[in-house]
């Protein structure tokens, strides 16, 4: 079948059954290539479940305008990337149980601009198929997709005495909210309910989280097999075939299903539902377990299923991330008194760039009273303590890699930082897991977003302290070169971040058009480029550099670590972009001084910001067609700055 007519056929289905094609879509995905799923079996699951809910109903009576009543009251929340089916499914089954609940707080992590496009026509579709429920979307300004931090914002928008939570990877099987809502009213009020699971092949199944194993692993594990392995031992999950689905039972805990109750129950000390330091829905493992320290009665309804189509046991990116959240599970089921004030754990192993940065935000962090360790990979260090010689520094015993191997090593880093002995829940991570154009952040307000401090916070231009014969060193190599230098560092961490050779060429004639010379600093293995009147490429320490360039009347950069520098330093900088964007990872404006301009340019091409490694529109090309010299824009720039000396 041809796009256009499978896309008209979606259409047809939409309008003549709202929700139908989101049912389906969510129904063949989760079956894709599940073998294990049998219609059969599931549909035999169905009848046992009716079964059950008649049984109830016999030996509890509840009258349906009590339900409707509670139904009322309530709140529903979800949250997702992208939360379209699951909610449709959802809406479905309350349309068919006739429940109008108060209102479903939707927590919406599509990565779009502008936000809530995406979302914008489900919403009126939804609102047709419940016209007596109100619905609010909340936008999830995240950089990462965290099932906690998500929940958070769609809790703290409820506004209805009992509160339901529909997880992600949640779809409520038929009669599912009519029997938690009767299972409350059994309750009387007194307890948190939970649906029974049925995972992804029609079995029910149990989880047991066993902190023993955890408790017990010794700090630094680097490699990921070894933690997923951890991970095993420590969740186990059985499936369970069962002709008699079981009556309703107390729990000592719970992980996962559809859960909720009265707002006051579900609530801790400060008015919050899950603990945000941790990183997987395994949080909801560590809200059962405050709610049983404080005694609440948690109750499994024998009558109430949703099927979770989630094939492994947590939400987690990665095994370490799942660790974590055990750990602190652990942590806090022995501590009387949480630290009001705990240390942030700021993970920025690399790149240079990025390590300069955290600097900035670590110390904005300490500045305000917050308790940080900023942790960066061991060549890094002295790096790291020339910028901010105060902070507490750790090292990670990891390389500074390539761009290509940068992943990897970077899941090494917050691996190994989550499971020190030492360690604490806030991890405070360095590079999102989504690109930055898929949000419109930049690096800097994600980095200031994960410290915990405002978005609008500026930098405090934190600048290595040179010594005098790191000056005399500058001038002795400024000298050897000659007056009115402009600095130009044209390569970055690989060659789509680096300047073109023509486009070099034609940088240079406009410096020399201005009267400078055109000087190139960098590593000592980079390689000498052409049009440069000099060059300066040695491994020196940032305070080194800082004397050198100072020297200068300018400084031309790509995206690297010297862009980064140049806005600690404050001085006249030109910022050239390719396969990256000046709005996301341009830090000049986050930063405090700000007495000499900086002029942004480029990329001039549709498919950039690519962030690839290689281009993507011409795969033979080893450089970015984004790059551009503006006569016009770099003439105004070298206008401002003061007047060359006579040649």
């Amino acid at each position: 079948m041809k796009a256009s007519a499978k896309r008209k056929l979606k259409r047809m289905i939409r309008r003549a059954a709202p929700g139908l094609a989101d049912r389906l879509s969510l129904a063949l995905r989760a079956r894709r290539g599940d073998d294990a799923r049998n219609a059969a079996r599931f549909g035999n699951l169905i009848a046992q479940i009716q079964e059950s809910q008649r049984a109830f109903d016999a030996r509890v009576h509840i009258d349906d305008a009590d339900v409707a009543a509670l139904a009322s009251r309530s709140s529903i929340v979800v949250s997702g990337a992208a939360p379209f089916d699951n909610v449709s499914v959802f809406i479905d089954e309350l349309r068919n149980e006739k429940l109008d609940v108060a209102e479903i707080v939707v927590v919406d992590a599509t990565a779009e601009q502008p936000r809530l496009v995406a979302i914008r026509d489900h919403v009126a579709a939804w609102r047709r198929r419940l016209p007596l429920t109100s619905f609010k979307v909340v936008p999830s300004d995240s950089q990462d997709f965290r099932y906690v931090d998500a929940l958070a914002l769609g809790w703290r928008e409820t506004q209805h005495e009992n509160v339901w939570v529909v997880g992600r990877y949640d779809i409520p099987l038929d009669g599912c909210f009519t029997y938690l809502f009767k299972t409350q009213l059994e309750q009387r009020n007194r307890a948190v309910i939970v649906s029974g699971t049925v995972e992804p092949g029609a079995s029910l199944r149990s989880v047991v989280v066993d902190l023993g194993p955890v408790c017990e692993q010794e700090e630094g594990i680097l490699e990921a097999a070894s933690c997923a392995a951890l991970l095993a031992r420590a969740i186990n999950a059985s499936s369970v075939q069962t002709q008699k689905l079981p009556m309703d039972q107390p729990l000592d805990a719970f992980s996962e299903g559809i859960y909720g109750g009265p707002r006051a129950l579900l609530a801790d000390e400060d008015g919050q539902l899950l603990d945000t330091r941790l990183l997987s829905n395994l949080a909801v493992t560590k809200l059962s377990q405050r709610l049983r320290a404080k005694g609440v009665a948690l109750v499994r309804s024998g009558s109430a299923y949703s099927r979770s189509t989630l094939g492994k046991m947590t939400d987690g990116a990665e095994p370490w991330e799942s660790i974590h959240d055990l750990r602190r599970i652990a942590a806090s089921a022995s501590s009387a008194t949480p630290d009001k004030n705990e240390v942030i754990e700021i993970v920025c192993p690399f790149h240079r760039g990025d390590m300069i940065l955290a600097v900035q935000v670590a110390a904005s962090a300490a500045a305000v009273g917050k308790r940080v360790r900023l942790h960066v990979a061991e060549p890094l260090v002295s790096w790291a303590k020339e910028f901010g010689p105060s902070l507490n520094v750790e090292s990670i015993p990891v390389p500074v890699v390539s761009a290509e191997e940068t992943y990897p090593v970077l899941l090494d880093s917050y691996q190994y930082v989550s499971l020190r002995r030492d360690a604490v829940p806030r991890i405070a991570r360095s590079h999102p897991s989504r690109h930055l154009s898929d949000t419109g952040r930049n690096l800097v307000e994600y980095m200031l977003g994960e410290a915990g401090l405002p978005l609008e916070t500026r930098l405090p231009n934190l600048q290595p302290i040179s010594t005098d014969a790191q000056r005399r060193r500058a001038r002795e190599l400024v000298d050897a070169i000659g007056e009115d230098i402009v600095f130009v560092h044209p390569l970055g961490g690989w060659s789509l971040k680096s300047i073109p050779p023509h486009i070099m060429a034609g940088l240079a004639e406009e410096v020399h058009r201005a009267g400078f010379k055109l000087v190139q600093i960098g590593a000592a293995k980079d390689r000498r480029v052409a049009h440069t009147d000099g060059a300066i490429l040695e491994n020196f320490m940032p305070s080194q550099w800082k004397e050198i360039l100072w020297l200068g009347r300018a400084l031309i950069c790509v995206d690297s670590w010297t862009s980064h520098f140049g806005a600690i330093l404050d001085i006249p900088q030109v910022c050239m972009y390719g396969s990256t964007h000046p709005d996301h990872v341009n830090s000049k404006r986050w930063f405090r001084s700000q007495a000499n301009p900086c002029l942004n340019l480029g990329p001039i091409v549709n498919c950039s910001p690519c962030n690839s490694l290689t281009c993507v529109a011409y795969p033979e090309r080893d450089y970015c067609t984004g790059y551009t010299v503006d006569s016009v824009a770099l003439q105004a720039f070298f206008a401002m700055l003061p007047a060359a000396s006579a040649s």
